[in-house]
């Protein structure tokens, strides 16, 4: 057994979070690997947002919140304070993406792939090429990935922060990546929160 994993079995076993935060000194530096990552005033999922940040992007990480370890506290590029959910969070940059062009190959920034919206869809136009010329059952999962796609692009922040109060799972999402406090929705009608301790 090698002693990362050994580390990770002995954190498991004393109840503490394994996360990439984990192999990381205070005053270390993180990086995000979500699009939109919130940085919060507050370990609290409708807390104001300090800082919207992408993938690539390094933070300087403080600490897990004293009482709820999946919050970390950190401070931004821009230098303001605030927390991000663990799992937003990783000791390795992410990778570049290399996209195939005229038989060669490139590397891109990831913020920059993730803005542009080719990391989101299921499909490369290369794939779908293939399963609608390979046709049958290819062509049909082809036609149903796309159709989930389409309405997966539908699904707003606020439905998604909605359905999560609803269904009393943990508050992660939150309506909006604006900066300042959210707008939480609560059935028709939204209101601000300010999300302190």
């Amino acid at each position: 057994m090698t002693k990362r994993r050994m580390m990770g079995v002995l954190l498991l076993a004393l109840g503490l979070p394994v996360t990439g935060a984990g192999a990381v000194q205070k005053d270390g530096k993180l990086y995000v690997k979500a699009r939109n990552t919130r940085v919060l005033k507050s370990p609290l999922p409708t807390a104001d947002v300090v800082a919207v940040l992408q993938p690539g992007q390094q933070v300087t990480w403080k600490g897990a919140d004293p009482k709820n370890k999946q919050w970390h506290q950190v401070t931004e590029p821009g230098g303001k304070p605030g927390y991000v959910f663990q799992t937003n969070l990783s000791t390795k940059p992410p990778n570049m993406e290399l996209v195939a062009k005229d038989g060669g190959t490139r590397a891109i920034d990831p913020a920059a792939f993730v803005s542009s919206g080719a990391a989101v869809k299921a499909l490369s136009p290369g794939a779908e090429k293939y399963g609608n010329e390979k046709g049958g059952t290819s062509a049909q999962a082809v036609k149903q990935i796309k159709a989930l796609e389409d309405l997966a692009n539908k699904v707003t922040p606020e439905q998604i922060a909605e359905h999560v109060r609803q269904a009393g799972l943990f508050p992660v999402v939150a309506p909006n990546t604006t900066l300042g406090p959210q707008k939480v929705t609560t059935g028709k009608s939204s209101k601000s929160t300010k999300g302190t301790k």
